[in-house]
């Protein structure tokens, strides 16, 4: 053997918890250019590769290798061609070597670079109610002052029409005669913070595995009023509700 030939691009990439979707593969010849089979080829992952789904890269699983293991060593086929094992991205970004070495090569090895990126933000691309037969809607949006919304519907969240399972939801009350682009409000409906205290602005749980979101309690202070409740995801889907609050002696009181 002579030298390693890289076949394809150098370049490998994948998301975290991901496969690559691409093997490194060489090319080993002799002096003459000649595709050596039967040639033992070593694949090593260089830098911070892990084991049971941590680190940066590892080997998934093949012959000639331990599953979660940096190290494997495969045979050239007739052609010359030696491909490594599939790859599979751990939980670190980060870019990380993979070189191909093989006893009695003179010239250098031939590295391989796997990047591994962070997982993209899960988004969604239409919210809707997860009971759109709800016929009560007008009443769960309705509530006196000093009180609670007596329960606000459940929503499903979409991406290309599958549950958009991780997304987080922004729930922001607006007044009344909100512009376009405004903020939440300093008075009216609101949700408990952290610590107790009045927001009107809350990024709420992410979404389940079917899609599905649910409110947090929402209570009403002593402004009477037609108000909106806004749910607007990452990438700028949004929903609107109207709330009511309605003064004292006008309706049923919730506590």
């Amino acid at each position: 053997m002579t030298r390693l030939e890289p076949l394809g691009s150098r370049e490998l990439e994948a998301e975290v918890g991901q496969p690559l979707a691409r093997r490194p593969q060489v090319r080993v010849v002799d002096a003459h250019g000649h595709a050596v089979p039967g040639a033992r080829i070593t694949f090593r992952i260089g830098g911070t590769g892990g084991v049971g789904g941590t680190g940066g890269i590892r080997f998934a699983a093949a012959p000639a290798t331990t599953p979660g293991t940096t190290l494997a060593t495969v045979t050239s086929d007739p052609h010359g061609t030696a491909t490594a094992p599939a790859l599979q991205a751990g939980d670190r970004p980060g870019r990380y070597p993979v070189v191909a070495t093989a006893p009695g090569v003179r010239g250098p090895a031939a590295v391989f670079t796997a990047t591994v990126r962070p997982a993209a933000e899960p988004t969604a691309d239409r919210l809707e109610l997860w009971d759109p037969e709800t016929a009560n809607l007008p009443e769960l949006l309705r509530a006196g002052t000093g009180s609670r919304f007596p329960g606000l519907p459940s929503l499903r969240a979409t991406d290309r029409a599958r549950p958009a399972s991780g997304v987080r939801i922004t729930a922001t009350v607006l007044p009344a005669d909100r512009e376009e682009g405004a903020v939440g409000g300093t008075v009216g409906p609101c949700f408990e913070g952290a610590h107790g205290e009045e927001v009107r602005t809350l990024t709420l749980p992410p979404a389940g595995a079917d899609g599905r979101v649910t409110l947090p309690t929402l209570f009403t202070d002593q402004r009477p009023g037609t108000y909106t409740l806004r749910l607007t995801t990452p990438s700028g889907t949004v929903l609107d509700f109207p709330l009511t609050v309605t003064p004292p002696g006008s309706g049923p009181r919730t506590s």
